[in-house]
């Protein structure tokens, strides 16, 4: 379920929780619930950071606040979108704008 950023693992966590409170009792689905609120956390804001910074060259922080920014006004689809456009606008920056500004 994770090939889909930021939903999969949202989507993998409902399975397994629906699937513990059919199957199994209540004590075993809240655990599973517990563990992937917790992972879903660390993969959030420490692994796909650290993992956007190395691939594309963006500070971890500008990946927070650009998934977080394109989910909150355009829901999963600005989320999904986000990162790439911030990288976009990181690199115009870097070969444009600072180019431009050194030759005045």
């Amino acid at each position: 379920f994770s090939l889909i950023p930021l939903v999969g693992t949202l989507t993998g966590s409902i399975v397994i929780a629906l699937s513990q409170f059919l199957l199994a009792d209540g004590t075993v689905a809240l655990i599973a619930i517990i563990y992937y609120l917790i992972y879903m956390q660390i993969e959030a804001y420490v692994i796909s950071p650290r993992i956007m910074n190395k691939a594309v060259s963006v500070p971890g922080s500008i990946v927070v606040i650009a998934a977080l920014a394109g989910g909150s006004l355009l829901g999963i689809l600005g989320a999904l979108v986000a990162i790439p456009v911030a990288a976009s606008i990181i690199i115009i920056v870097k070969e444009v704008t600072i180019p431009a500004q050194a030759e005045r």
